[in-house]
């Protein structure tokens, strides 16, 4: 009995805390900014893309509205771009765009250039090839032709030694046949 009381005074915070308080009826709150002009007659509302959202359905909701026709053909068209969007999704969706042309047309750039150079290396390798035979070819050529000199040289000496002892020999005939003919010229006398 005596924790009744400590009780009652104990929870008496949390029993009124459960207790209603009388609704008020109030206004919808008024809407601010850019949700005013939903579903105005005259508002457009433009998605990511730049153009138009819901001009097909807009005649059949809205009778009275006018149907914008904007042709958006670049970022630089939309009609509601603020001048200083360079963050805004759009224009970072064109840059992109711009990059990733420009990076396929490098990579084709590329692959022109990685051809070019494969065939240039190529060629290269061929006219070194070419090149080496070329040395070879003429050091062998310039080795015949030391070879042909030296027996050209080599015949002319033996040419000449021939000749010499030809000349010799002719000599010692000489010398010869005039002592046989002194000595039968000095029988005869």
């Amino acid at each position: 009995m005596k924790l009744f009381p400590i009780l009652l005074l104990a929870g008496s915070p949390w029993l009124g805390a459960c207790v209603v308080s009388p609704t008020q009826h109030s206004d919808p709150p008024t809407q601010v900014g850019w949700e005013a002009s939903i579903g105005q007659p005259g508002a457009v509302l433009y998605g990511r893309d730049g153009s138009p959202v819901g001009t097909s359905t807009a005649p059949a909701a809205m009778p009275n509205a006018q149907m914008p026709q904007p042709i958006v053909a670049d970022t630089q068209d939309m009609p509601h771009r603020p001048q200083d969007a360079v963050g805004s999704r759009p224009v970072l969706l064109e840059l992109y765009q711009t990059v990733v042309t420009e990076k396929e047309a490098l990579e084709f750039q590329l692959e022109a250039t990685q051809e070019a150079l494969q065939s240039t290396e190529d060629r290269m390798f061929d006219l070194e090839k070419r090149l080496e035979e070329e040395i070879r070819a003429r050091e062998a050529s310039e080795l015949a032709r030391q070879q042909f000199e030296e027996q050209v040289f080599e015949i002319g000496r033996r040419l000449s030694v021939a000749q010499m002892r030809r000349l010799e020999a002719e000599k010692l005939l000489l010398e010869k046949t005039l002592a046989e003919r002194r000595q039968l010229a000095e029988e005869g006398q």
